[in-house]
């Protein structure tokens, strides 16, 4: 704070020289003390540094480490004062109530050991000119450590009031009763966690309102009805924002969640009671104007209100229009803005405080002539509205965070639930056969049942999000802060990136193996052994686990999108993370690939099918489900391509709105055909399922059907008259009375 501090010892020298040079018509003296170890202010220290009291205008104390106590009574002694200054003065934690002080303008006391706001609703009680409606400037309270608000202590008049940077837990109900204030800000208070619902009640002046960086959950918004720009950035905590019919006069807000502009944007869905009640109104209105007549002109209504502080004399306002009503308003001061503007807004070289104030431009007046309360109804027959605008609301609505459900379209929230069936159905079947199936667990069946279990990881990703948009179908921007920050979206977002990445580790894993199985079948030392498979998957589990886990502690986000994918990359960690997943899932489809292409060279073209037609009817039965394989997975890693790309160049190259469709038509594409291309259509899990069908005691039909269909057909060296031999269910010698090449057809077979 010291550069703030040769701020103002800057301002002040230029002040005291503007001052020096117009001795002539005026005699104001402006007092500085800095680096002083006095430890009361009073009168009478101030006079014996040789200032004659009655001339006081600006009094400033900086960097007073012993300071602890002002004697307020003192300061009616300086009856022209008109700007107090205390900084960095750490053992100051109270300050009394102030005594009327009828020429006072700026109240600051920075960067010290204040505890409590002090009282300052008596400032201006001997003001001798009604008429002037006396009023502070500017209140700042920035940088102590207050924790309360003390009971009306800002029943003021003032343009700006700044509590930042302090420790406030809670504003109670009406703190500002009949307080008349411009401009209040709350910034950074970040143990400020509830405001009660009359916080701001009887404030009829409020017109910029800052509550940035802090914890607050929720916004009253009785006694905000003038209000015209709202902050409240940094502050995630937020749940809901109040409708847009809440804020008659708002035209700027500068919010946290896109989702809140989105809730400006469409106030029918947002609050649609409220938006009911407005079309009544409207109707109604309508109804009186088509009753009065086509001719009748255009009419404003006035509401009574508080008698407005005006620096300038009122003027006519008789033929305002809407148009003239509305104007420009100056952002709120926030801490960064007015320590860069602190010369600017007090030390204004226009001229003296006193023509400063009798010219009305040492401020923006806290209100003027252009009516606020006023409800703006312009009336024809025809013709009707009522305060038509547009709020200008930030963070607005983008690729990422679009004002739309988590399904976006109807046509794809009816066909989610397809996919949902299918890959919920399906690998649930693989699951409960190969688990419950008794016979010796082999290196297929240990990865078709990781794979089955990453897959219906997926499934479940997907019906989380299916039921979330079911329940905030219309209005997700009301559910949006509760899905996207709570638990149900890192839930979701685990299970989506956990699945993913354990699926592209076991299916690289079913392919190489399958290749070894045929390319090395008739060499046995080269298989992979099933501890071998099971430290591999060991290794996959735990990757996995470190992906999906990384965006729980701060590495990406679930929360960015709807559908918590973490897609936005906000530094350098984010896209390291996200080129990771992108890159190893490129890798394996090209393994994959490789390892296709090397099992079809190494089957020999159709030779061993005997016959030119049976070779090449082999090769194509083989050439399509290869190509099967490989294209579902391209298919399915393909969202997962196009999200990395456009996270790692900053640019949605794939805006949310249409990864829907990928997210639901082709990331689920794997999950939804692995558990039929691996399992469920190959000959070994059927005779699983017929035997787990056989030990439960029903369905003999199936049984004996399947016996029948499995029994090989009558030859003229067999006995038709004999009972034939049935195949077991479970042919365990049949598989190790296989020669090693006869292995490797089969286990290409089952897998192709």
């Amino acid at each position: 704070m010291y550069w703030r501090t040769f701020i103002w010892a800057v301002a002040l020298l230029l002040l005291g020289s503007r001052e020096a040079a117009c001795h002539v018509m005026s005699e104001s003296v402006s007092v500085v003390l800095h680096q002083t170890n006095i430890t009361r202010l009073t009168a009478k220290a101030i006079h014996a540094a040789g200032y004659h009291l009655h001339k006081i205008e600006h009094l400033s104390i900086m960097d007073a480490p012993k300071l602890d106590h002002i004697v307020v009574e003192d300061l009616t002694k300086m009856p022209n004062l008109k700007s107090l200054f205390i900084t960095q003065a750490p053992r100051l934690h109270r300050v009394g109530p102030l005594p009327p002080l009828p020429e006072l303008r700026t109240f600051i006391i920075t960067t010290s050991g204040l505890l409590e706001v002090p009282n300052l609703s008596h400032v201006h009680d001997n003001k001798k000119d009604n008429n002037s409606l006396a009023y502070l400037q500017a209140i700042d309270l920035e940088g102590n450590h207050i924790k309360r608000l003390s009971p009306h202590a800002l029943r003021v008049r003032a343009d700006q009031v700044s509590l930042n940077y302090n420790l406030l837990e809670d504003v109670p109900a009406f703190a500002f009763k009949n307080a008349q204030i411009s401009k209040l800000s709350f910034r950074g208070n970040t143990k400020l966690k509830y405001l009660d619902e009359n916080a701001f009640a009887s404030n009829l002046l409020l017109r910029q309102l800052d509550l940035s960086n802090t914890a607050i959950t929720s916004l009253p918004t009785a006694g905000l009805q003038n209000l015209e720009t709202l902050r409240i950035e940094k502050t995630p905590s937020l749940k809901y924002i109040p409708s847009i019919y809440e804020f008659q006069s708002l035209q700027k807000a500068y919010l946290t969640h896109h989702f809140h502009c989105c809730a400006f944007r469409f106030p029918e869905r947002h609050n649609p009671t409220r938006h009911k009640l407005y079309e009544t109104q409207v109707a109604l209105m309508q109804a009186k104007c088509a009753n009065a007549g086509p001719q009748r002109t255009p009419q404003f209504r006035k509401r009574r209100s508080l008698e407005p502080i005006k620096i300038l004399p009122p003027q006519n306002n008789s033929n305002t229009t809407v148009d003239s009503l509305e104007d420009d308003v100056s952002t709120a001061t926030t801490s960064e803005e007015y320590d860069a503007n602190m010369m600017d807004e007090y030390f204004s070289d226009s001229g003296s405080w006193e023509d400063a104030n009798e010219q009305g431009e040492f401020h923006d007046p806290v209100n003027n002539s252009r009516g606020i309360g006023f409800t703006m109804i312009s009336a024809r027959c025809g013709n009707f509205s009522i305060s038509p605008r547009k709020v200008e609301c930030t963070p607005a609505p983008d690729a990422l965070n679009p004002c739309e459900d988590v399904m976006g379209w109807s046509w794809l929230r009816a066909s989610v639930w397809f996919v949902i069936a299918a890959a919920v159905v399906g690998n649930v079947a693989v699951l409960l056969v190969l688990l419950t199936n008794h016979t010796e667990i082999t290196v297929p069946r240990f990865l078709m049942c990781h794979l089955a279990f990453s897959d219906l990881c997926t499934g479940l990703y997907l019906f989380m999000l299916a039921v979330v948009d079911l329940r905030s179908y219309g209005e997700f921007f009301n559910y949006a802060f509760d899905w996207q920050y709570g638990v149900g979206c890192k839930i979701a977002g685990f299970l989506s990136v956990f699945s993913g990445q354990l699926s592209v580790i076991t299916l690289t894993i079913v392919t190489l193996e399958r290749w070894f199985a045929i390319t090395y079948a008739i060499y046995l030392e080269r298989r992979i052994s099933l501890s071998a498979a099971a430290k591999i998957m060991m290794g996959g589990w735990l990757y996995s686990f470190l992906m999906a886990g990384l965006p729980l502690v701060g590495v990406s986000d679930y929360s960015s999108t709807s559908i918590c994918l973490p897609v936005e990359s906000k530094d350098v960690g984010d896209a390291v993370y996200q080129g990771a997943i992108f890159v190893v899932s490129a890798l394996a489809w090209v393994t994959i690939v490789v390892c296709y292409v090397q099992i079809y060279r190494s089957l020999g073209g159709g030779e061993s099918y005997g016959g030119r037609g049976a070779a090449a009817a082999a090769e194509r039965r083989i050439a399509n489900k290869m190509a099967l394989l490989i294209g579902t997975d391209l298919l399915c890693w393909a969202p997962v391509a196009f999200f990395g790309i456009t996270a790692l160049a900053g640019v949605p190259l794939v805006d949310v709105s249409h990864g829907k469709v990928l997210l639901v038509f082709f990331y689920p594409l794997n999950a939804c055909a692995n558990p039929f291309l691996y399992a469920i259509l190959t000959k070994q899990y059927r005779r699983d399922f017929i035997t787990l069908v056989a030990r439960t005691g029903h369905c003999n039909w199936l049984v004996e059907k399947y016996k029948l269909a499995a029994t090989p057909p009558p030859t003229a060296h067999t006995n038709p008259s004999a009972p034939a031999h049935l195949m077991p269910l479970v042919d365990s010698a049949y598989q190790r009375s296989q020669s090693q090449y006869s292995q490797g057809k089969d286990s290409t077979e089952v897998t192709l």
